[in-house]
């Protein structure tokens, strides 16, 4: 059970205790002692990116965190795909198989990027350093999509909110069908708000610019940096 930093230093300097972990501190004693614990209770509100977990008891709080997801995951299975289309294309000896994935076929399975979100979480409250007796998982009540369009069902929850359709071929073509980076054309075309719509940009031409897939995909994992010079207005 948790103690306070002096008894902790006294049980230490008599060796009546030993330390066992120094992320959190934790010590274990070397004597037998009456084995009284208390109620602790560990509450987690799970997200997508970021999970929050608290642990209280007798009113107090014991220990409090932040796990920060993986959010690589999706882009290493994509190239792991790549990988292994190339290698069976050079191994032009083999016999083709098919159906030989039966792990990625089975019912109830979760894709990778949501597995290991949750065992990331399990994997933190099991290092916890406390005798837990309860868990508490927040769990929303409301479905917040459903407030705005209360039609939503299956796949619609996946579709993004896109912006109106002759607002992004306009911008398009204001920058000539191709990319404002890369200068690349006849691929597939995003159009980017310059300031995103969390921080009050709006959807308007003059705040949004022309980026082919890739350079999406870097800009927002911090790869490049934009070059905004002469998109502030219609050209």
């Amino acid at each position: 059970m948790p103690c306070n930093p002096a008894k902790a230093r006294k049980l230490l300097r008599d060796k009546k205790a030993k330390v066992v972990n120094r992320c959190p501190f934790t010590i274990q004693l070397l004597w037998d002692c009456e084995e009284n614990i208390q109620p602790i209770t560990v509450g987690i509100d799970k997200g997508s990116h970021v999970t929050g977990f608290c642990a209280v008891g007798n009113g107090q709080i014991l220990i409090s965190g932040e796990i920060h997801h993986r959010a690589d995951i999706k882009e290493k299975m994509d190239n792991r795909r790549v990988n292994r289309r190339n290698r069976r294309n050079r191994k032009w000896y083999r016999p083709k198989r098919f159906n030989n994935r039966a792990s990625s076929q089975r019912s109830g399975r979760l894709p990778p990027s949501i597995k290991a979100n949750v065992e990331e979480v399990i994997r933190v409250i099991r290092k916890i350093p406390l005798p837990i007796s309860h868990i508490t998982i927040e769990d929303v009540q409301i479905d917040i999509a459903r407030l705005n369009n209360p039609t939503l069902i299956g796949k619609a929850y996946q579709e993004s909110n896109r912006m109106d359709e002759n607002l992004r071929i306009a911008t398009i073509m204001r920058d000539g069908y191709q990319c404002t980076q890369c200068k690349v054309k006849k691929v597939r075309l995003h159009a980017h708000h310059i300031i995103y719509r969390e921080l009050g940009g709006k959807d308007t031409i003059k705040n949004l610019i022309t980026l082919c897939k890739s350079c999406h995909y870097k800009f927002h994992n911090n790869k490049i940096q934009l070059n905004l010079s002469g998109v502030s207005g219609l050209k």
